[in-house]
């Protein structure tokens, strides 16, 4: 998916059944709490959700939202962190928008596609996000990141 096909909102994203939307503070102790409650929405809705699935979704989510906080809105508390999660078909889709002013995700992204950023330690979270997800994508300016991911059941 391109940044700007993620970014608007259309294709997949559209066809969710169940969806789970939250806004917080940008404060490192809610966004633990809020990972909790997005994989808490997952299980309750994919009881047969894989083990290796959900380890990964909880680093997924945790690297992005405390890089949404902790990045993309300075650590301001007066900020806030916007979060959509919908499940369709056995795929997370989710939407994580900061109000920052963003950043020059191109560079970073083609550092990835290139393995040139393997010992930087900019960037890390997104690579790791990047690796476990199916698709990931951010809009132009930066500030808002779409991913997919096609989940196993247990068994």
């Amino acid at each position: 998916m391109t940044a700007e096909a993620a970014a608007d909102g259309g294709g997949a994203f559209a066809m969710a059944t169940n969806a789970y939307d939250i806004m917080f503070k940008s404060d490192t102790f809610r966004v633990k709490q809020e990972v909790r409650g997005i994989l808490n929405f997952i299980r309750k809705n994919l009881p047969s959700l894989s083990d290796e699935d959900a380890y990964d979704l909880r680093l997924i989510f945790s690297e992005l939202l405390f890089n949404a906080a902790i990045h993309g809105n300075n650590k301001d508390t007066t900020k806030t962190v916007r979060v959509r999660v919908e499940i369709s078909d056995g795929v997370i889709f989710s939407t994580i928008t900061d109000e920052g002013i963003g950043f020059d995700y191109m560079s970073l992204m083609s550092m990835f596609d290139e393995n040139q950023n393997i010992m930087n330690e900019n960037g890390r979270g997104i690579q790791l996000a990047y690796s476990l997800a199916d698709s990931l994508a951010f809009n132009i300016t930066g500030n808002k990141i779409k991913f997919y991911k096609k989940v196993a059941a247990n068994g």
